[in-house]
């Protein structure tokens, strides 16, 4: 999730707003390598040992005949490869900053990374189908657009690492701070859309009742991690609104807006301009620790728990209650219907944003 999302936060919107400012890039410079590297370094090793685990369970013989015979071989080979093209690079990148800008770094990154991922999903997807790709492309979609949001929150939670020391209680860093949060709403509404959107079609396959959501283990769990995602998705709203309003007044000569001229006089909430920072780090990070105990159920949903169509009976696979050749087409279909409209509804947000972010250009 770091290696996804935090590259295109810095590259889109963090990077670009302290150089139109005129602010020193040194400190974010030094974190963003530091992040990549540790995140890289920790992929590769979590990704080989349980690469080495997965070989002695097959019974195949060598690690060298698993990793060249077997589909998840295969896989952890290319995870393992892009992981070090993208290792090579950002040590280029700190050794050889003249020579390796930073754009193509974070890019090459960004696009490495969703490599990785796409590697990671073509062996841990949903086996609900009959069909692998349609499996694999939903599966991947849906990590993706949480990356999005859970790595660009993780730059955000550490903003004021990333900005010059001196300016972090500066009056002016509430620009800063209001363009940010506007910009990189951009990318939090599009991850969003897809995840949940995909996160839908995944809970019709592997719930085809309504019932198993309260009569199934992992539907309980699948119910509490909705509600999770939910909470977190109205701490962003309340980030993006209510926050960003309250550091703009305070940036306004007047907070006092006539109600009825002459009559009525209201004061519009603001927040200090030198705490701007301190206040959306502080949401931003209650935000992260939400989605973080998503994830972890999202984990003990995919490793431990077995998913409800496989209780149910009939037993029937989650393909036929999404293509309607089962009997839980009803709620399959509710459940389709409402992927579709979550696709609209972000479409619509995501215009608004870039509207937004054109407007205030």
């Amino acid at each position: 999730m770091l290696l996804v999302g935090a590259p295109p936060t810095l590259s889109f919107v963090l990077f670009p707003e302290l150089e139109r400012r005129g602010l020193d890039t040194t400190r974010a410079r030094r974190v963003a390598l530091s992040v990549v590297g540790v995140t890289l370094a920790a992929a590769a090793l979590a990704g080989t040992v349980l690469a080495f685990g997965n070989a002695q369970s097959s019974e195949i013989g060598s690690f060298a005949a698993w990793a060249s015979a077997t589909t998840a071989g295969r896989a952890w080979a290319a995870f393992i490869a892009v992981a070090a093209l993208l290792g090579a690079l950002t040590a280029g990148r700190y050794l050889l900053s003249d020579r390796v800008s930073r754009r193509l770094w974070l890019r090459t990154v960004t696009v490495g990374a969703l490599a990785m991922l796409l590697a990671f999903c073509w062996t841990r997807f949903s086996t609900a189908i009959d069909i692998p790709a349609i499996a694999i492309l939903v599966k991947f979609g849906h990590m993706t657009g949480g990356a999005l949001w859970v790595g660009g929150l993780a730059v955000l939670a550490v903003l004021p690492t990333l900005v010059p020391h001196e300016s972090d209680s500066d009056p002016e860093m509430a620009e800063f701070v209001l363009s940010v949060v506007r910009q990189f709403s951009i990318l939090a509404v599009a991850g969003v859309t897809v995840a949940f959107a995909t996160g839908v079609i995944i809970a019709a396959w592997h719930v085809p009742t309504l019932a198993a959501l309260a009569t199934t283990s992992y539907g309980i769990l699948l119910s509490v991690k909705v509600g999770l995602v939910l909470i977190a998705a109205a701490i962003g709203g309340f980030n993006r609104f209510v926050l960003h309003e309250q550091i703009s007044n305070s940036m306004r000569e007047s907070t006092d807006r006539a109600v009825l001229p002459g009559l009525l006089t209201i004061v519009e909430p603001r927040i200090a301009a030198t705490d701007a920072i301190s206040t959306v780090t502080r949401s931003v990070r209650f935000e992260l620790v939400v989605l973080a105990i998503a994830v972890g159920l999202s984990v003990v949903l995919t490793t431990v728990l077995t998913p409800s169509y496989e209780l149910l009976e009939p037993a029937t696979t989650a393909s036929g209650a999404i293509f309607g050749q089962s009997l839980f087409v009803g709620f399959a279909e509710s459940l389709k219907y409402g992927a579709v409209g979550i696709g609209l509804a972000g479409s619509l947000a995501l215009g608004y944003e870039l509207g937004k972010a054109g407007v205030t250009q």
